[in-house]
């Protein structure tokens, strides 16, 4: 049946109206009215037409890009989000996407959820602390004490033992040590290894295993490592004291370790903004604070279509 009712006000800008068709489009509610009176606004200018396709593509990803909501039983979709604006607003939406530590095994695979850290002791005297909504597998035979970090970051205390090496493998490296404490960051666009105490070695692809001393960290990824750092331990030690440090980090890297806390899914609106560099210190315990404290940082604002998801846009 063809709605007669009358269209509501736009927004003057773009990006706003945008979002406001398409809340009005993706809601249900809508019907050939609505969509005659799009097809008019997109026909006006180009600009609209761009905006439209923009958050179109946004809300495309949510199926897409990896989310580590994932790692809970409630996975963080279009249509669950659909649902939740629906049915029960964003108490229902923060209350479904909430999540406890998922055990599945012992030794075997290990995650935790958004806001959550566990502290494990293994047999073998070590100590592994995981930050949130990050998964390890663990494989520990006669050789050789092998962890395998799949997603998010961790905090590794290997037990001394000379002939039984600690490994950790994450994507195409992995680092091998006797008795250091160290960290191995999963990052959007690679891995960063910190060691704290202690001597390891890293092997990132075909290279040549490089040592990381006491203090110091490097990355790697599909190239293979980067430099050596003297630095970066207290920035990748940091969460274990409930803050994120950020030096120069680009925004997608940032965005990605905050949805570890927050109870939101935060997407970025277009790929440029990945880009953007920010330097701070947040406190993740009040995730939404954190968020707020990165906005007045860079030329950036929220958009909230749906409970349970927040869109970053350019100012």
């Amino acid at each position: 049946m063809d709605r007669n009712r009358e269209q509501p006000a736009l927004p003057e800008d773009p990006r706003d109206a945008a979002l406001a068709w398409f809340v009005r489009l993706e809601s249900g509610d809508a019907g050939p009215a609505d969509r005659r009176a799009l097809a008019h606004w997109l026909a006006q200018d180009p600009a609209h037409r761009r905006e439209y396709d923009r958050l179109a593509g946004v809300w495309g990803d949510l199926d897409q890009v990896p989310d580590p909501r994932n790692n809970r039983r409630t996975v963080t979709t279009r249509r669950r989000l659909l649902a939740f604006g629906v049915a029960g607003g964003t108490a229902a939406c923060a209350a479904a996407m909430g999540g406890a530590v998922v055990l599945t095994g012992w030794p075997g695979e290990v995650k935790t959820g958004i806001g959550e850290r566990r502290t494990m002791a293994l047999a073998d005297g070590s100590v592994i602390t995981l930050d949130a909504a990050s998964t390890l597998s663990i494989d520990f035979t006669a050789e050789e004490r092998r962890v395998r970090l799949t997603a998010g970051r961790a905090h590794f205390v290997a037990a001394p033992n000379p002939d039984r090496p600690f490994v950790v493998s994450c994507a195409n490296g992995h680092v091998s040590t006797v008795d250091a404490s160290f960290v191995v960051h999963r990052c959007p666009d690679s891995i960063v290894v910190a060691v704290e105490a202690g001597t390891a070695s890293l092997t990132a692809g075909t290279a040549t295993p490089l040592s990381i001393a006491a203090g110091q960290s490097r990355s790697y990824g599909p190239d293979g490592p980067s430099p050596l750092l003297n630095q970066g331990v207290g920035v990748e030690s940091a969460w274990r004291q409930g803050r994120l440090v950020f030096q120069g980090q680009p925004l997608d890297a940032v965005i990605a370790d905050l949805n570890r806390y927050h109870p939101d899914r935060i997407m970025l609106w277009d790929r440029p903004l990945a880009g953007l560099r920010f330097d701070g210190s947040v406190d993740i315990s009040r995730p939404d604070a954190a968020l707020n404290a990165i906005l007045r940082m860079l030329p950036l604002r929220t958009l909230r279509p749906f409970p349970g998801l927040v869109i970053i846009r350019s100012a």
